[in-house]
C-alpha cells in the first residue's frame, strides 16, 4: 500500500501525510501548535534539528529553513546538516565508515580547491567567519539527515576525535 504524502507548501517536499511538520524546512502543517517553551505562543515552525516547535522568539528561518535558536548554528544543505568537517580525507573516510556501522546515513560533500592555488596539501589559508569557529577552506564535511544530527554528534563525541 502506497503511503500518502503531504505537499509542503513552503518547499514543496513531499512528507508523509501523517507529519506534523515538513522535515526540510521547518513548515508546520498544523494549525494550533504552540511553543515547546513559551506554552502559550503559537509556534512558528519546527526545528529541523530536534524537531520541536518554536515561537519566533525561540527560533526562525535560516535560508528558508527552520531552525530554533539552540541548534541556528548548523550548515544544512537540502535536508542534511553538517555534523564533522576536516582536511583530512582519511579521518572523514573513518568518520563515515562508523557512522553507517550504526546504520547512519552519512553523505561526504567536498568542494576542496587545487594544492597550487593553496601552496601545498591541505593547507587552509583562511578560516571563514560565522558561528562555528572550525570552518576551513579546504573542508571536507560529513553531513546526515537533519532527523539524524543530535544521534549522529553523540557517535562523533565518543569517537573522541
Amino acid at each position: 500500500m502506497e503511503t500518502r504524502k503531504h505537499l509542503c507548501t513552503n518547499c514543496s517536499f513531499e512528507a508523509d501525510d501523517d507529519s506534523d511538520y515538513c522535515p526540510r524546512c521547518g513548515t508546520l502543517f498544523i494549525d494550533n501548535i504552540k511553543c515547546e517553551i513559551h506554552t502559550k505562543d503559537k509556534a512558528s515552525g519546527a526545528c529541523v534539528i530536534c524537531g520541536k516547535p518554536f515561537c519566533s522568539n525561540c527560533g526562525h528561518s535560516v535560508n528558508n529553513i527552520f531552525l530554533c535558536n539552540e541548534h541556528d548554528g548548523f550548515e544544512v544543505y537540502e535536508g542534511m546538516a553538517k555534523i564533522f568537517g576536516t582536511s583530512d580525507e582519511i579521518q572523514i573516510h573513518y568518520v563515515k565508515g562508523c557512522l553507517e556501522e550504526n546504520s547512519f546515513h552519512p553523505f561526504i560533500h567536498s568542494k576542496k580547491s587545487a594544492p597550487m592555488q593553496l601552496g601545498g596539501n591541505d593547507q587552509p589559508l583562511i578560516n571563514l567567519s560565522g558561528n562555528r569557529r572550525e570552518k576551513i577552506l579546504n573542508e571536507i564535511k560529513l553531513l546526515v539527515p537533519c532527523s539524524e544530527v543530535l544521534e549522529a554528534e553523540e557517535l562523533i563525541t565518543q569517537l573522541n576525535i
